[in-house]
């Protein structure tokens, strides 16, 4: 089986972008990372990063998917530490390719406060699998951190769904109320 090629991040933020359809009011450039989001109608300001997803044979897990985090400007040895400026909120986010399936999946910014170079963030293969039977899928993992993962043009969805996780835990509602 050949090896797939990793997407450029100007491929990536483009189906991301793409995904998120007349959601987006502003974006930066597509080449930027992390990307720079506005949405609407929720007047969300997003800075978000994006990886290739990948599963690696003798890397992972069976059934288990990849990311490895590496922050601009971050140099072996040192910490991450997403930026929160602005009142751009982060999304840690990856796309997912199995032939012509894509999925993207996003973590919790909020377990990922300080991170090490090249730390590797996995996601289990069911929740990318459910991902392309329903709108938004949704996963917990053992240190309580919910993966939620959705096909491109359910992205307003899950972005939505990623912040209701986040309100819930830090407020005790949804984005909503």
């Amino acid at each position: 089986m050949a090896k797939k090629k990793r997407l450029s991040k100007k491929a990536l933020n483009t189906i991301f972008i793409e995904g998120l359809d007349d959601h987006v009011t502003w974006h930066s450039d597509t080449t930027s990372f992390p990307l720079l989001v506005d949405l609407c109608p929720r007047s969300l300001r997003l800075r978000v990063y994006l990886w290739n997803c990948t599963n690696p044979p003798g890397g992972r897990a069976l059934g288990e998917y990849k990311i490895q985090i590496i922050l601009p400007g971050q140099k072996h040895g040192e910490r991450g530490h997403l930026d929160y400026s602005d009142g751009r909120m982060p999304i840690i986010g990856a796309l997912v390719r199995d032939g012509e399936d894509i999925v993207f999946a996003f973590w919790d910014a909020e377990k990922h406060l300080d991170f090490a170079y090249s730390c590797n963030m996995q996601v289990k293969a069911d929740v990318i699998v459910e991902a392309l039977c329903t709108k938004v899928s949704e996963t917990t993992r053992k240190n309580n951190e919910r993966i939620v993962c959705a096909r491109p043009q359910f992205l307003y969805d899950a972005i939505i769904r990623r912040m209701d996780i986040m309100h819930e835990e830090l407020l005790g509602g949804t984005y909503e109320s």
